[in-house]
């Protein structure tokens, strides 16, 4: 579930045409979902997020939308060409909540008797979306459509949330260390691709005779996955072992 459907992801790219769009449902259709947009009883501009979009209905919202070159129709017109879906909604909004969900590759059903807006946060990720700005806007979307009635979430994380960096720096604080955040770009280091040649190797920072550099460091290469889950045997590490090949990596200790 994203903002308008299919153009939940345009809106956020600050796409203008129509042409774009069609590429958006291409990209949607080869990530393996069916790109869709809706209307409702009234009409193609039954979708909020698309009429506050294309009426420019952002402006005052801080994020820099613009509005698109195209209308309502015209976007629903593009979506069908690239062989999407045009839904249509019946009855009016209750939405009592909203749900911003985490857990990739799932997400929540609708209910029109007990009515709840939901958001696949890790859909914008799976779509190399501005994850901030966009759920800053799915906020505005419905502060707006509900006239600043429905503030009120529920955010659905995965049973073991993953670390957040700020919690790794915690633990490294807790234990003496000194311990910063730095963005990608910033690195000391440049970051390189990984390589499915490369070894998953140990984080040993020293020279070695293999110079398969570019795979995953973890502890002692194989070692650190066998070791976190406490198997005991060899042949249990064998299975690790092809484990790691089957991820497209080259085991090593």
């Amino acid at each position: 579930k994203m903002l308008g459907g299919v153009y939940g992801i345009a809106n956020c790219r600050g796409i203008k045409t129509s042409a774009e769009l069609g590429d958006i449902c291409k990209e949607v259709k080869a990530a393996g979902h069916v790109p869709s947009v809706h209307g409702d009883e009234s009409g193609i501009l039954g979708c909020g997020f698309c009429k506050l979009w294309v009426t420019d209905g952002f402006a005052d919202a801080g994020l820099g939308i613009e509005k698109p070159n195209f209308s309502a129709q015209e976007g629903a017109d593009a979506v069908k060409a690239a062989g999407g879906v045009i839904e249509n909604h019946y009855g009016a909004h209750a939405e009592k909540i909203v749900y911003i969900n985490f857990v990739e590759g799932k997400t929540l059903e609708p209910d029109h008797d007990d009515q709840r807006f939901i958001v696949d946060a890790w859909a914008a990720a799976k779509f190399n979306l501005d994850i901030p700005k966009y759920l800053v806007t799915a906020a505005v979307t419905v502060e707006k459509l509900a006239k600043g009635q429905l503030k009120k979430a529920i955010l659905v994380v995965p049973n073991k949330p993953p670390l957040t960096p700020q919690d790794v720096v915690g633990v490294l604080q807790s234990r003496g260390w000194e311990a910063t955040i730095v963005k990608a770009a910033d690195s000391p280091i440049p970051l390189v691709d990984v390589n499915p040649k490369g070894i998953l190797k140990c984080v040993d920072g020293r020279g070695s005779d293999n110079k398969a550099m570019a795979g995953p460091k973890m502890l002692g290469g194989v070692y650190g996955i066998a070791n976190c889950r406490g198997i005991k045997t060899s042949a249990e590490l064998g299975d690790i072992c092809k484990e790691v090949k089957a991820a497209g990596h080259v085991p090593s200790v």
